[in-house]
């Protein structure tokens, strides 16, 4: 979650320091003249937008044994943290009532996602090329495929969803997938819940 908030927040600030350079006093001749107390008494939302925010996620389903990397894996130049992140676009949201929480949106509609059956997560996060990389380049994949993506995240919770369609490595065969992954934290930040689920449903009979 920090390597997706890092960039978003450094442009943040860099929209700040713009901002502060160009508003103040200033009067022309005989038009208005604006201060900070013309400002409402109500200011609205502040809002961030930026594309191509670089992401990557991990996630699993223990009921049925499954992992999932959610990047492109195949077919790189080079195996790096960054080669293996999905560009997706990004909005920030801060609002007056609550100046020190944020609700941060993600989406795209074509990531990569590689299913993995009875892998464990550790092998793959935290990233380290060195266990990473030849994971990716020596693991059968379940099933892949290029799928939308969606991420809500907020100072208590964080909502991921995933869906499309994708391919059963071993035939060819085509499942719709969809994925949930919630994530609660407690008001004092010290634990969290979390609820996970992928689902594979085999599309035209097969």
């Amino acid at each position: 979650m920090q390597k997706v908030l890092g960039p978003v927040l450094i442009l943040t600030a860099a929209l700040a320091a713009a901002c502060a350079e160009r508003v103040g006093p200033a009067t022309t001749g005989e038009g208005p003249s604006f201060d900070f107390a013309n400002n409402p008494s109500s200011p609205s939302p502040i809002i961030i937008r930026r594309d191509s925010v670089p992401v990557r996620v991990i996630t699993s389903d223990a009921a049925l044994d499954l992992m999932a990397i959610h990047g492109p894996v195949d077919n790189l130049p080079v195996c790096t943290n960054a080669s293996t992140r999905d560009p997706v676009d990004g909005q920030q949201i801060r609002t007056p009532s609550d100046v020190q929480g944020i609700r941060l949106l993600l989406q795209a509609t074509d990531t990569h996602v590689e299913i993995y059956q009875g892998i464990d997560i550790a092998a793959v996060f935290p990233f380290v090329a060195s266990s990473f990389c030849p994971f990716v380049a020596n693991t059968p994949k379940a099933y892949e495929g290029i799928v939308a993506y969606h991420v809500n995240l907020g100072s208590s919770m964080a909502s991921f969803r995933w869906e499309g369609d994708v391919t059963r490595v071993a035939d060819g065969a085509l499942f719709h997938y969809v994925e949930n992954q919630d994530v609660v934290f407690t008001p004092s930040g010290a634990g969290k819940t979390t609820s996970s689920f992928i689902r594979l449903q085999a599309k035209g009979g097969q």
